[in-house]
């Protein structure tokens, strides 16, 4: 396992993509924030957009890390000198994970800067649905932390099935801007008791541990949506291992 995840290392800190990741993500935080009279206490406890945006590079950077074996016809070979898969596609999962907290961190860090600087008109005290903006920061953080990891166990097990990474980013990007609406709208005409743990609505944990008037939208409690992430990131994780396994059949 040791030699799996240094060898997947190595090759995911030798792509530009990760790079190009963290300065997109400056760069869309820069845009979402300035002028400054765009910055409002919601746009700060999202991190001046890091958190939505982060979601939005994780597919395309989990997409292109596999999708790069296929297209190099690498990925044959890797499976052919390892008799165990499974450390091979867990190695993978760790390193993209690692990456993904490192991104979020580094929009974290950001936007203590960002706040700084643009936010003269609020101070971390501030209210924000009950929450001063500072926790409500750090909670859809962790929210954002919890759907990162459903985002990547998703990228890995599409890319895997597909093997194209633009059609898995596509895919991303209509779950990421499309998907809480159209599982709301969805609500309203289906039992909200079912489709309510439709993994559309996973999403909205991203916004719901700081504003819990959300519940309105969502039906599911925060502990809720915590299991619904939680569960479907596993079923992604078993998916994505068998499809893994029998790559080369």
């Amino acid at each position: 396992m040791g030699n799996s995840l240094s060898r997947e290392i190595y090759k995911f800190t030798h792509q530009r993509t990760p790079l190009y990741g963290f300065l997109v993500m400056i760069a869309l935080m820069l845009y979402s924030s300035i002028p400054s009279y765009k910055v409002n206490p919601f746009l700060i406890t999202q991190g001046f957009g890091a958190i939505q945006w982060c979601t939005i590079i994780m597919v395309a950077v989990s997409a292109d890390f596999i999708s790069m074996e296929y297209r190099n016809n690498t990925m044959v070979t890797l499976l052919f000198r390892s008799n165990h898969p499974f450390t091979i596609y867990l190695a993978k999962l760790i390193t993209l994970v690692v990456y993904g907290i490192t991104l979020l961190l580094a929009g974290f860090v950001c936007s203590l800067i960002l706040m700084l600087f643009l936010g003269n008109n609020y101070s971390w005290s501030d209210s924000f649905h009950g929450y001063p903006l500072i926790v409500a920061l750090g909670y859809n953080f962790l929210g954002a932390f919890i759907y990162l990891m459903f985002t990547i166990s998703l990228s890995l097990l599409l890319v895997i099935l597909l093997k194209s990474n633009s059609i898995v980013i596509i895919i991303g990007l209509a779950v990421d801007f499309l998907g809480a609406n159209f599982s709301g709208l969805l609500m309203n005409i289906l039992p909200k008791q079912l489709w309510a743990w439709n993994p559309l609505n996973m999403i909205n944990i991203i916004v719901q541990l700081s504003n819990q008037s959300t519940i309105k939208i969502t039906h599911l409690s925060n502990f809720e949506l915590l299991l619904g992430n939680g569960c479907y990131t596993l079923l992604f994780i078993i998916l994505g291992l068998w499809a893994f396994k029998n790559y080369q059949k």
